[in-house]
């Protein structure tokens, strides 16, 4: 099913409304990929410890050196919990 741009935006902006509510968030900075030439640098900001787990476990991790300069190409807003 195709997402219109501003469809898009508007679930963005309410996940990320949602996500201000919450007392604790959960942030993952982690790459997708192993060979450095093709790797991703993913974000992931969820409400849910396991959610968090789930991403660390999925994605290699980013070191303290390589946090440093952390800048995400991708970040995933994580609202599981938002009631649709």
């Amino acid at each position: 099913i195709k997402l219109t741009r501003h469809s898009f935006m508007v679930n963005r902006e309410r996940a990320v409304d949602y996500l201000r509510t919450r007392d604790r968030l959960y942030v993952v900075d982690a790459f997708a990929g192993h060979d450095p030439q093709y790797r991703m640098k993913i974000r992931i900001v969820c409400s849910r410890a396991y959610h968090a787990l789930f991403m660390s476990n999925m994605l290699i991790p980013a070191t303290a050196e390589d946090l440093k300069e952390f800048e995400p190409d991708f970040v995933i807003y994580n609202a599981g919990k938002f009631p649709a």
